[in-house]
């Protein structure tokens, strides 16, 4: 599943997002409970999905809680805002899931910084992608909303 799907869907749905995000994360990929290595995606789906509250409790630790306001230090609003959420979950999303992904190999071959910073830079060039179109297409309906 996209990372921003993952992104968007728990800071605009909150922690009720969180299973619809697991079942998709799990069900993507042809998934089957006769097939061990099925079973085997279970915990990397799961730490996928949970990245993105762990960013968000990371940045409420540090004072940063998610609101709707243009007060609140982290606004729901602000693309910049989601970027940051963003960057951060990417980071827990290639961390965890590579040390998994390590742990559970079944061939003799590690995972190395290189697969990790992959991960990264494809969370984080997806997430740009989408929110470039979302901001290009949704622009103008906010901009109409506007002038009523």
């Amino acid at each position: 599943m996209p990372h921003a799907a993952r992104v968007l869907c728990v800071v605009y749905f909150g922690w009720k997002a969180i299973p619809a995000l697991f079942l998709a994360e799990l069900w993507g990929p042809n998934f089957s409970l006769l097939d061990i290595e099925s079973l085997i995606n279970v915990i990397p789906g799961l730490l996928s999905v949970l990245s993105v509250p762990l960013a968000l409790q990371t940045l409420y630790w540090f004072g940063f809680p998610l609101g709707n306001t243009s007060g609140s230090p982290l606004n729901k609003r602000n693309y910049k805002h989601i970027a940051l959420i963003t960057m951060i979950s990417a980071i827990y999303n290639s961390l965890f899931v590579n040390l998994v992904l390590t742990k559970f190999s079944m061939g003799s071959s590690e995972i190395g910084i290189d697969q990790i910073v992959r991960f990264f830079v494809g969370d984080m060039l997806g997430t740009t992608i989408v929110l470039a179109f979302l901001v290009l297409s949704l622009r103008p309906l906010l901009k109409s909303r506007k002038v009523n």
